[in-house]
């Protein structure tokens, strides 16, 4: 697990031209072995294997699921959703659109539609490119210390921050792992001057992305591998039910580092994003209407990529009602909607996620304190996305 500190670039190879694997039939064959071996085992596990066989079962189903799909095998969207993150969202109440842009429309500064006023402050808590890399450290530096005030962490795991160009302007940022062991992850990350950075995705990103989010939860699952032995700890699975937790969680804990209070985050945003950036500190009054706002938008690209997958909107459907909220510019191409994510499932493993994980917490816990001990908890053990929608239920 120690790796060399002294090694300081990435590896100089590209991973498609690794020279080892299995084909995407090996690996359906053998996650469909493996789904029935852990089966029967499970029917005269212990008691106290169940959450892990269940875990187990529930990520093999995940990858056989995946392996399906790359060989051309078509699901609809919710059974797709289902089988990759163990998560069904709802249909959304479509009239939440309309009236978030109304009280935009009626809050916003400036003339024109409430569409307009959408994007004309969107411009205005942009970062400006000179400013970014102040942002960006000053705020990795403080989500850092709410994290530590709140977790039972190392404290090494902090990572460097840098901003330069990169090949896209879609990459938000570009990640270098270095090394790592069980009290230490050695990691650096790059910010796109190109990418449009504004107020409320530099907010999101350094607290979903790094910490309290992902280099957290990173973290404690490496210690847990050492710690137990459990391989699949150490397995970073994008589509699965532990990648919507970490997806969901990694959001909803922004809310806990503020005690769920808007007035907190708020004045957070404020003194240390708009002063770092020289934007104007009386925008951040609007700031909790925008969160509604980016909240659902969120689920506006949820329904868009349902809506598409499943064939009931052509693309240009799907712009236009994308364009009519604002969520997308004007000048954005129909086939803009194909890339509103990376990965299949992305918002309901995000948005969705993230509400079922609030709602279970809201369930679990009583106090501030017993969430942080919650989330730490799921972040070190063999967590259920179905069995926590189902609790709530």
């Amino acid at each position: 697990m120690r790796f060399s500190r002294d090694y300081k670039i990435l590896p100089d190879y590209e991973i498609a031209d690794a020279k080892h694997g299995k084909t995407l039939k090996d690996i359906l064959d053998e996650s469909e072995y493996l789904l029935k071996s852990l089966s029967r085992y499970k029917e005269t596990a212990d008691q106290e294997e169940m959450a892990r066989i269940g875990y187990l079962i529930d990520h093999v189903l995940a990858l056989n699921t995946r392996t399906r799909m790359l060989l051309g095998e078509k699901f609809p969207f919710n059974e797709m959703a289902k089988k990759l993150y163990d998560l069904t969202a709802p249909e959304y109440d479509y009239r939440k659109f309309g009236r978030i842009v109304e009280e935009l429309n009626q809050a916003l500064p400036g003339s024109g539609s409430g569409r307009e006023k959408i994007l004309e402050f969107r411009r205005r808590i942009s970062i400006p490119g000179d400013r970014l890399l102040e942002v960006m450290t000053k705020t990795t530096q403080e989500f850092h210390d709410m994290s530590m005030d709140r977790m039972t962490l190392t404290g090494n795991s902090i990572p460097r921050v840098r901003v330069r160009r990169l090949p896209s302007p879609d990459m938000a940022f570009l990640s270098i792992l270095f090394g790592y062991d069980y009290n230490h992850l050695e990691y650096e990350r790059n910010f796109n001057l190109d990418y449009p950075w504004t107020v409320d995705n530099v907010i999101e990103c350094i607290g979903h992305e790094m910490e309290p989010g992902h280099l957290t939860y990173y973290e404690k699952r490496t210690q847990t591998y050492i710690d137990t032995c459990w391989p699949e700890m150490a397995v970073v699975q994008q589509f699965s039910p532990s990648s919507a937790f970490t997806e969901g969680s990694a959001r909803y804990v922004i809310s806990m580092c503020f005690d769920h209070s808007s007035e907190q985050k708020t004045e957070f945003e404020r003194q240390v994003i708009f002063k770092a950036a020289g934007l104007d500190a009386g925008l951040a009054d609007l700031m909790p209407l925008w969160h509604e706002y980016c909240e659902i938008a969120g689920y506006g690209k949820l329904e868009v990529t349902r809506k598409v997958w499943d064939q009931v909107w052509s693309r240009k459907e799907a712009a236009d009602f994308l364009k009519d909220y604002g969520i997308i510019s004007p000048e954005a191409e129909d086939e803009s909607v194909l890339h509103l994510a990376a990965d299949d499932g992305h918002f309901v493993a995000h948005d969705y996620a993230r509400d079922v994980v609030k709602a279970y917490f809201k369930q679990e816990a009583s106090t501030a304190d017993e969430e942080w001990r919650l989330y730490e908890k799921l972040c070190c053990g063999h967590m259920s996305m179905g069995e926590m929608e189902k609790a709530l239920r």
